[in-house]
This record gives C-alpha cells, structure tokens and sequence, in this order.
C-alpha cells in the first residue's frame, strides 16, 4: 500500500462516517441554536461539505467549486463566516444532502485518479498561515481531517438535543 492508497481509504471512511452522522438529521435539528457562540448544524454540514468543494475542486484540481457552478443554489457560500453569521445562515436539509452526495463521490473520484507521484505535490496554504503543505499532509489535514472535526462537532450538537451523535 502506498501513502496514495491510505488516502483514498482514509477518505472514503470519513465520507461514510460524517454520512451516517448526518442521516437522522430533521430541519429542526439542524436550525437549532446552540447556546453561547456554537455554530448550528446546518451551517456546519454546509460548511465541511462547501470546504471540501472549494478544496479539492478550486484548489487541487484548479477548477471551480461545484458550489459556484452546478450548485449555486446556497447564495454566497462564506466559508469564514463569524458567530453570528453562521447563526443567521438558513440551511436547507435536502439540499445540503444533495449537495454532499454529489461533492463526496467527486472528491473520492478525483483523488482515485491521482497517480503516485501526486504524493510530491506541495500546496501553497500561505494565505491561511500554513506555508508549504506536502500532498499527503495537506489531503489529511485539510480535506479528511477537517472533515472528521465537522462530524465531530455535528456529533456533539445532536447530542445536545437528545439524540445520538455518531452512527456507531
């Protein structure tokens, strides 16, 4: 097995894990807000799965975000958006679900017909205070691991309003 390989399970798991996260989800769940400063879920689920449309599509494969182009449908996508930005956002559950099984399947897609040698590529994240990232840190911290922080916090909200977080 190469580090590429890792990579695609990697991120298949994360894809099925934060999927079967989200797939109790009602409306009313996700509009809920938290008390204190927390984002609500809704802006949550939009926000890992817009980051890792703007990652891999703008980002590595250089092109645009499905959110900007097939899926424009969620206005002006803020992926920095503030506390009170965020509590404000209206999300609508269908088609953040839509919107995520077209992203996720992309994104594996992409990433499973990347050679090897993408292993050497590095990534200039200078503008989010990170330098030079190697492929396989930047794969695993930016796109999985993020991913896996998100489902975590979606996790922790549901569990908040009595239901249960993770699926396993």
């Amino acid at each position: 097995m190469d580090v590429m390989d890792l990579l695609r399970i990697n991120l298949h798991v994360a894809h099925d894990a934060f999927m079967g996260t989200v797939s109790d989800l009602t409306q009313e769940m996700i509009e809920w807000l938290p008390p204190g400063v927390a984002h609500p879920i809704g802006e949550r689920y939009l926000h890992a799965v817009a980051a890792e449309d703007w990652l891999v599509n703008g980002m590595s494969k250089g092109g645009a975000p499905l959110f900007s182009s097939t899926w424009n449908v969620f206005g002006n996508i803020n992926l920095g958006a503030s506390s009170l930005e965020a509590r404000a956002m209206k999300v609508d559950l269908n088609q953040v679900a839509e919107y995520a099984r077209a992203v996720f399947p992309a994104s594996e897609e992409y990433l499973n017909s990347l050679p090897v040698s993408e292993a050497e590529r590095i990534y200039d994240m200078s503008a989010m205070g990170y330098g030079s990232v190697p492929a396989p840190a930047w794969w695993s911290t930016f796109v999985i691991g993020h991913l896996h922080d998100i489902m975590g916090e979606i996790s922790a909200l549901k569990g908040c309003q009595g239901a249960k977080g993770y699926p396993y």
